[in-house]
């Protein structure tokens, strides 16, 4: 009897130790939104008596966003993204499952959790083995005693050979350019690298594993974090100096320019969907384009650019360590709209526009580093592009460029391709998640052979 009664209180110990530990790792589920469907997914840990929750919603490109409070007691779990007005509210059934509800704004959809990671077929993602060497790098800019971290991939673990250093587009960006379940970075390395290019990629300060602080970042401070990275790749014995090139997109396309102008030792540049014209002129052509992308009426666009345009114009002008900027936006907009221009509205517009990264982008003029480019350049662009609008960017660069005297330039228009350089119907953002495809295989090999002809 005693041992009868010492077996089953143990295995009963064991099934409530299992239950409490049951909540930690990943789950998933789908929430059903007037017909549309979305998988979210979370990411549980503990540590001692602590829980911390990671939310991703790819199809939305958001991955890895941490919740400020996470709580799980009597089976009952509590998470609360307060940054993105976000709650989950759910119970761990016996069945193994996490029935509950997802909350925005305090609007709640059911959401029921399953065992699982949230994922997207990305059938273009490199997978392992690999038939080159890769290698974990950690390199210091010295400026701002920081370190920050990426991947060296080679062709060979022994040998000399060109190099490009991808230089990543808006937003914080890991060495992957991760984004709406696509790598489009890692994507470019691992066909470059098997061409017998070597590719440094890392992460952005303030993004993975890079030290520093991302709401920071300018193009200024952008440019020296890639002539670090320049400078340490340099004393490589398998990475021929001679033959450096940059692989800028997006804004990354300013940056790779700056550095180009800046030092000597850039032999070549890549300009995938780059800036030509002037940041705020870019950013509203943009507005104009993701607009009509959604149905606004001429006349609706015009308005609203015209009341982004006038912040443009104050920022342009600005001090970008003005404290006093977004009072001074702010106020104008009071002063002339009053009511009219709700305050939340008002808020969050300011919040972003006045964001260092954008800031910068604003005041930016790509022509002020084109015009001293001297070295070979290939700028391609899809033609479906709302982000940076493919005829006048290239446009811009054409004319920065021949002003340098530049002849050894090729400018490429790309049919059906968006920002990211994915096969395309309407280019709108809301397509990225959605289409397979991470980078055309025609802008791959067209770089490709752009990049060996320039190193042979």
């Amino acid at each position: 009897m005693f041992k009868k009664i010492v077996v089953t209180f143990y295995l009963l110990f064991f099934s409530i130790s299992l239950f409490a530990q049951g909540i930690v790792g990943d789950w998933k589920g789908t929430v059903d939104i007037r017909g549309n469907k979305l998988d979210i997914g979370f990411h549980i840990k503990k540590s001692d008596t602590t829980y911390s929750t990671t939310l991703d919603i790819l199809a939305q490109g958001l991955s890895g966003a941490e919740a400020n409070k996470t709580t799980f007691k009597d089976s009952s779990l509590y998470i609360s993204f307060s940054n993105l007005k976000l709650e989950y509210e759910g119970k761990l059934s016996e069945a193994g499952e996490i029935i509950g509800n997802f909350k925005q704004g305090g609007f709640p959809i059911p959401l029921n959790l399953k065992r699982g990671a949230v994922s997207l077929n990305r059938p273009q993602e490199p997978k392992a083995p690999f038939s080159y060497y890769s290698e974990e790098i950690t390199f210091g800019n010295i400026s701002d005693d920081i370190q920050l971290k990426g991947t060296l991939t080679l062709p060979k673990k022994e040998g000399n050979f060109p190099l490009v250093v991808i230089v990543s587009g808006s937003g914080p960006q890991n060495r992957d350019g991760e984004m709406f379940g696509h790598k489009p970075y890692y994507v470019i390395a691992d066909h470059l690298t098997k061409n017998g290019i070597a590719v440094f990629r890392f992460d952005e300060r303030g993004v993975g594993e890079s030290e520093g602080d991302f709401a920071k970042l300018t193009i200024e401070v952008s440019s020296s974090d890639v002539i670090a990275a320049i400078d340490y790749l340099k004393t490589r014995k398998e990475i021929n100096t001679s033959k450096i090139g940059l692989i800028g997109h997006s804004i990354g396309g300013i940056v790779a320019p700056k550095v180009a102008a800046e030092i000597s030792t850039v032999g070549f540049l890549v300009l995938l969907a780059a800036p030509g014209v002037p940041g705020d002129q870019l950013m509203l052509s943009q507005k104009a384009a993701f607009e009509k992308d959604m149905g606004l009426n001429e006349i609706q666009i015009q308005q609203g650019l015209q009341i982004v345009k006038e912040a443009y114009d104050i920022i342009k002008t600005a001090n970008l360590n003005n404290l006093a900027l977004k009072d001074s936006i702010h106020s104008y907009y009071k002063n002339k709209y009053g009511a009219l221009f709700p305050e939340n509205q008002r808020k969050a517009l300011v919040q972003q526009i006045t964001s260092y990264e954008v800031a910068s982008f604003i005041k930016s003029k790509p022509s002020e580093y084109l015009e001293k480019i001297k070295i070979p350049v290939l700028a391609l662009n899809g033609d479906k592009d709302l982000q940076v609008l493919s005829k006048e960017n290239l446009s811009g660069i054409k004319t920065s460029l021949d002003k340098a005297g530049n002849t050894n330039v090729e400018l490429m228009e790309l049919k059906n391709l968006n920002h990211l350089f994915q096969e395309s119907d309407r280019g709108s953002i809301g397509e990225y998640a959605e289409i397979e495809q991470t980078f055309s295989p025609v802008a791959l090999d067209i770089l490709t052979k752009w990049i060996k002809k320039q190193v042979k």
